[in-house]
């Protein structure tokens, strides 16, 4: 009996290890104006560390790149869709996306939703 439980612990254990849950990750580009950087700063902040706190939300990284203080790539990653749905109703992404309308950046999101590849 105990060779049979091992057995179909193993085997229980192999099922689950090929079951991997999707994540999704965005990098995001954005050039921001350069008499409206102060005003970024701000509100990416503001993003950045409330987003990292959400439920579902694995990965909120805002990095200013070496060679333009105005440009900056966002990596985010997501449990799943449903974490990105609650994540774009949050009053300071939306803030983020008035800041988008108002010309004060141009943005370029790429999406892809997949697996971790190594552990």
């Amino acid at each position: 009996a105990i060779a049979t439980v091992l057995l179909l612990l193993s085997q229980l254990q192999s099922e689950i290890s090929d079951f991997v849950m999707p994540v999704v990750s965005l990098v995001v580009e954005v050039n921001v104006k350069e008499d409206r950087r102060d005003e970024f700063l701000q509100l990416i902040e503001k993003d950045a560390v409330a987003s990292r706190n959400e439920p579902g939300c694995l990965r909120f990284d805002v990095i200013e790149t070496a060679d333009d203080p105005n440009k900056f790539i966002f990596y985010e990653l997501y449990s799943d869709e449903d974490a990105v749905a609650y994540h774009n109703e949050q009053p300071y992404l939306l803030d983020v996306v008035k800041f988008v309308e108002s010309g004060g950046m141009d943005i370029v999101i790429k999406r892809a939703v997949g697996k971790f590849m190594t552990d």
